[in-house]
């Protein structure tokens, strides 16, 4: 029974960024956008969680992030989360594919390394899911077999940018020592047969040459790692010993390390601290000073103000009390002598001024206690910088005491690391030379074979034909031109389409018919009941619609003028579409998407553009934008 794996997202994580991820949803899948914007990042990122080796390209995009998170439906283990940094290494599994990335969990571990003796790595984890964990593929024409392991599986699920266009047969990587192996690995997909059954055999004809020079070369390189190893490590059977303890040393050597140094940096968070604080005392006991003297200055206004108050209210009073009497100076009677102002005025005048001093009286009371308060606060603040100088001296005093155990600490550091790379690099000559060494019992141990002995490799006539017949039916759905007459090389392991070979045409037509390749494969898979992973990742396969001004891939040729003037884009999306079920494809494209493609498809655009929508993989959706 078909039983395919389904992708459900994608997610990055970081201490200090958002979460960056990406949806799929079942069935189709677009991944539409500009240059730049992540795309080809996203299929790599996909390639490298479900095992690869490859280093992630070291985008500035991607440094706030430390791990990412692939969500599957597994055929029999239902949602699994894989975890792993972005930095390599093995994968962790929580016990609920619904944990945060890099919450504790009781999960598993799986390493990145397949490893056909346990299930504790990827590889087998997800060959056992789709009924392949004991399968084996034939190395080479002598029938020499491995493992199937699942990053055989992985060109069949996910096709970069540059294998889509390349000239190698889809089936293949083009590295020439891989060929028997990836055309085993095809005729695994194609029939569900392994190659358990072939007895490996050895060439008589070739194996004597082959076999003396790779001797003597081994023996000469074992015999110069002996002589290094007598020469730097005369006691080398003690290094993995001597590993350990300096491991262990240099673990407990980091950690008082550390801890001396998270002193003195506590000391100096502190210290810069009370430096600030200091520095806004000295600031407040100078704006205190500044106020006080002006303060004071506005006492004495005060003062003198009632003063002159005082004077008018006392000669108003006198005033009044003079009456109708001669004039003191000349002595003139009061009916001689002409008042501009009444008494009455006078009397308004001397009420007028002792208000006025009873509320610069009460103005300079309140002066007072305002002075009186900043001189309490001045006292405060003098007392405060005492205290925070004491601190600071003791600060200073401690980190003084500190800086003789941080430099003792960091150089007994220094001194264990260096003795462990120096015991590593012995162990690792120990290591090399047992390598070589198993490389030359092995390769001493084989023994020619007669040319009839050699295991029959390769697929039927029938089957190749029965799948370029598939190949053949998807080229007429997607309309592409011509016969769509479609025969099997088995010398090239490609495709001949009306009687020209796939690799003779421009690079946009090598794109659309190596996902052709992938498509049928899958249907054809999914239609038998074989195994595979069920699911298709595609990098530009639509090249030809590129525009030829912007695009890297150049002017079209003349085949992929032909294409691109056909309607080959629409019928692409709608036939994937239409043969989604237990299927999931995921395209990524930069061409310009067909009109009804949000009907029958699940599409992410990453804009370019800053502010609108999706700028990119690590740039999430502007707010009320869609």
């Amino acid at each position: 029974m078909f039983k395919p794996i389904h992708l459900d997202f994608l997610e990055f994580t970081g201490p200090d960024a958002e979460k960056a991820k990406l949806p799929f949803a079942p069935g189709l899948n677009v991944l539409y956008g500009a240059s730049n914007t992540g795309k080809s990042f996203a299929v790599k990122s996909l390639d490298f969680m479900l095992g690869s080796s490859r280093e992630l390209p070291d985008i500035s995009e991607r440094r706030a992030y430390e791990s990412a998170c692939l969500n599957l439906l597994l055929p029999t283990s239902g949602f699994v989360s894989l975890v792993r940094a972005l930095a390599g290494g093995a994968f962790d599994v929580p016990a609920s594919p619904t944990l945060s990335v890099g919450a504790g969990h009781n999960g598993r571990q799986l390493s990145a390394r397949h490893d056909p003796s346990n299930n504790d790595n990827l590889s087998q984890f997800l060959l056992t899911e789709l009924s392949l964990a004991s399968k084996s593929v034939a190395m080479d024409a002598n029938g020499k077999k491995r493992s199937l392991s699942f990053r055989d599986l992985a060109r069949y699920c996910i096709v970069d940018e540059t294998s889509i266009q390349s000239e190698t047969s889809p089936a293949e990587s083009g590295q020439y020592q891989l060929t028997t192996a990836e055309r085993s690995v095809f005729k695994l997909l194609v029939t569900g047969i392994d190659d358990a059954a072939i007895v490996p055999v050895v060439d008589r004809k070739t194996f004597k040459a082959a076999t003396a020079g790779k001797l003597e070369m081994l023996d000469e390189m074992i015999v110069s790692l002996e002589e290094q190893l007598t020469s730097d490590y005369p006691n080398a059977d003690e290094l993995p010993d001597q590993n350990q303890r300096l491991e262990q040393t240099y673990v407990n050597l980091q950690f008082e390390f550390q801890q001396a140094q998270e002193s003195i940096r506590d000391r100096l968070r502190r210290k810069r601290d009370i430096a600030d604080r200091l520095g806004e005392m000295h600031q407040r006991r100078g704006e205190i000073e500044i106020n006080t003297e002006r303060f004071s200055q506005l006492q004495l206004i005060y003062q003198s103000d009632i003063q002159r108050l005082e004077a008018i209210e006392e000669a108003g009073f006198l005033l009044t009390l003079e009456g109708e009497k001669e004039c003191p100076l000349c002595g003139a009677p009061s009916s001689a002598q002409k008042h501009t102002h009444s008494a009455h005025e006078i009397e308004k005048a001397r009420q007028a001024a002792e208000a006025e001093i009873k509320k610069i009286a009460k103005q300079a009371e309140d002066l007072k206690k305002t002075l009186q308060d900043l001189q309490d606060e001045g006292s405060a603040v003098v007392v405060s910088l005492d205290h925070l100088d004491e601190q600071l001296k003791s600060l200073e005093r401690e980190l003084g005491e500190l800086a003789p155990t941080y430099e003792v600490a960091k150089q007994r550091l220094d001194e264990t690391l260096i003795a462990r790379d120096r015991v590593r690099q012995g162990l690792a000559l120990l290591e090399q030379r047992q390598s070589l060494t198993v490389r030359r019992d092995e390769l001493a141990a084989l023994r020619p074979a007669r040319k009839a002995e050699k295991p029959k490799l390769g697929i039927t006539a029938a089957t190749v034909h029965d799948f370029a017949q598939t190949v053949s039916v998807v080229l007429k759905d997607w309309h592409f031109p011509g016969q769509r007459h479609v025969t099997f090389d088995e010398t090239s392991y490609d495709l001949r389409i009306d009687g020209k070979h796939r690799r003779d045409n421009g690079k946009g037509v090598r794109a659309i018919t190596h996902a052709a390749f992938k498509v049928a494969l899958l249907l054809y898979c999914r239609e038998r009941n074989l195994p595979h992973p069920g699911f298709l990742v595609l990098d530009t396969p639509l090249l030809t619609y590129r525009d030829p001004l912007r695009s890297r891939a150049g002017a079209l040729s003349a085949d992929e003028q032909e294409v691109s003037q056909t309607s080959l884009k629409d019928h692409f999306f709608e036939h994937l579409a239409e043969h989604s079920k237990n299927s999931q494809f995921w395209i990524i494209e930069n061409v310009d998407l067909p009109a009804n493609i949000h009907q029958i498809a699940h599409v992410e655009t990453f804009t370019g553009e800053a502010g609108v929508g999706r700028r990119g993989l690590f740039h999430h959706r502007s707010a009320g934008v869609n």
